[in-house]
């Protein structure tokens, strides 16, 4: 479980950075800049339900 909260924070920092660099060059990919920013909240907000939920012992 921690491997994919991992993931899904490695996968935010990289839709934000992407969303960030297009946003500065005025171009769009697929999307606009503030479509990967709303994407890399919403990796960042399922990583946080996913840590929320673990059981601890």
């Amino acid at each position: 479980m921690k491997s994919l909260c991992w993931l899904l924070i490695a996968l935010a920092t990289l839709a934000f950075a992407v969303g960030a660099i297009l946003a500065f060059a005025g171009r769009t990919f697929m999307l606009e800049p503030p479509g990967y920013w709303r994407g890399a909240v919403g990796f960042l907000l399922f990583a946080i339900a996913l840590r929320m939920m673990e059981n601890r012992k």
